[in-house]
């Protein structure tokens, strides 16, 4: 009986962990995800309104020269 007690009471724990780590993952994941779209806002910001037309051309040709030599280089 003893035994019997000790497993069910080590079930309610384990169903309880089980449960209240699953709501700390979601909060986890819903941070992520805050974060990601916050930094893409702010990464949007800075591209199209602090870069001047010139500095953005740079960086697509930088890109661009970057994805080229990466391929000839494999």
């Amino acid at each position: 009986m003893k035994k019997f007690l000790l497993y069910l009471v080590l079930a309610i724990a384990a169903l309880g962990l089980v449960t209240n780590l699953e709501y700390f993952m979601g909060m986890i994941v819903n941070s992520l995800i805050f974060l990601l779209v916050l930094g893409l806002i702010m990464y949007g910001i800075y591209y199209f309104f602090i870069l001047t037309p010139s500095q953005r051309k740079y960086k697509k040709a930088l890109r661009k020269s970057k994805r080229k030599y990466r391929k000839t280089n494999r």
